[in-house]
């Protein structure tokens, strides 16, 4: 047995699924989880955030912005940014818009709208779940 790379051998590339729940939105939970979802992506995690009702309106055009300049903590513009470009999915539960008043049109352009049924399918195999 050689310790030595054999370029003819194939090798398969697994990606690990992370899951990121947030169901607050207070800046502690939705900076806590953000940093988390952009480290995730940042180490090649596919990362899959879920906003709950509670967390709807962080998801709101305008909204994350109220969050930026908090002492001691990083953009969390730059780190939305950073999540979406890495392929990171950011998913609202449907439920979230009529309990919280917000129309589709409303939301961040990357924000997919999902039944908590079908997240759950889209999570299946994730490998870590942090919630916030």
């Amino acid at each position: 047995m050689s310790d030595e790379f054999d370029s003819n051998e194939e090798y398969e590339f697994v990606e690990s699924k992370m899951v990121v729940m947030v169901n607050h939105s207070d800046h502690d939970s939705v900076m806590a989880a953000i940093v988390m979802a952009a480290a995730g992506a940042a180490t090649g995690e596919q990362v899959l955030m879920f906003f709950q009702p509670g967390a709807a309106k962080v998801l709101v055009k305008g909204e994350l912005e109220k969050y930026q300049n908090i002492q001691g903590l990083p953009d969390p513009i730059k780190l939305y940014e950073s999540i979406t470009i890495l392929d990171g999915r950011i998913i609202l539960c449907e439920l979230g818009l009529p309990n919280k008043g917000i129309k589709e049109e409303d939301l961040r352009d990357e924000v997919e709208v999902m039944m908590a049924s079908s997240f759950l399918l889209e999570a299946e195999g994730a490998n870590a779940v942090y919630c916030y």
